[in-house]
């Protein structure tokens, strides 16, 4: 989500660096470097300095207001460079912000499946057996169902807790027809959990699959610069 955040607003101008209206002078080339790669975040969080400066709305250029950063106001300006480049505000709820959000990626990760570069890919995947391609948040789905392929979604930093691990060797058990795939991972115990199927909290409950159709199925993960090439025609709107 974050990745794609930014690449919505990789044609906005970014600010210069003499344009940059701040108190605190430690901190300005901190926030110009943020500010290069999310343009659009109204409020940036320095832990170093343990600082939050907060734009003016009326004066994008103006950082002068700032307040103490607290462990709430971090993990404020984390959700920040993520949902206000989607417009959306970091105040609201993160469980309903994050459903939005996927509906508002969806439609544009389908425009995947019409790529003569990703349909290539996608054939010699079948062809090798392979029907689950993971790249980034995004996940290439072979339905035996209908017979063809679909773009699902997985968890969003579910492997990022220092409890979990990314588990490459896992199946996926898919008992739904979910959009969002928690994928296998291992626990800090070490035990191993297999990924499965489903939709989020605050979105439509996922249709369940009758027991004889249940999906269980290995995943592959597509290098990001491959990918990042085969994506190249794609623009966001």
């Amino acid at each position: 989500m974050y990745n794609a955040a930014i690449s919505r607003h990789s044609q906005v101008v970014r600010p210069a660096f003499d344009t940059i209206e701040i108190n605190l002078e430690k901190l300005k080339q901190n926030l110009f470097d943020q500010l290069k790669l999310t343009p659009y975040i109204s409020m940036f969080a320095c832990p170093r300095y343990g600082v939050l400066l907060i734009q003016n709305p009326e004066n994008k250029s103006d950082w002068r207001q700032h307040t103490k950063l607290t462990k709430k106001r971090l993990e404020l300006f984390y959700r920040a460079r993520i949902c206000e480049g989607f417009e959306l505000s970091a105040e609201n709820h993160w469980g309903k912000t994050k459903a939005e959000i996927r509906r508002l990626l969806l439609p544009r990760a389908n425009q995947l499946l019409h790529l003569a570069s990703v349909k290539r890919l996608l054939a010699n995947a079948l062809r090798n057996g392979q029907k689950v391609l993971v790249w980034g948040s995004y996940v290439f789905w072979y339905e035996e169902s209908n017979l063809k392929w679909e773009v699902k979604l997985t968890k969003d930093s579910y492997y990022t807790s220092s409890s979990k691990t990314l588990w490459i060797e896992g199946t996926i058990l898919s008992k739904n027809h979910g959009h969002l795939i928690v994928l296998p991972y291992i626990k800090n115990d070490g035990k191993r959990i297999n990924g499965h199927t489903k939709n989020a909290p605050n979105d439509y409950p996922a249709l369940p699959r009758d027991k004889d159709e249940y999906i269980e199925v290995p995943f592959c993960k597509l290098e990001g610069d491959l990918m990042y090439e085969l994506m190249g025609e794609m623009h966001y709107q």
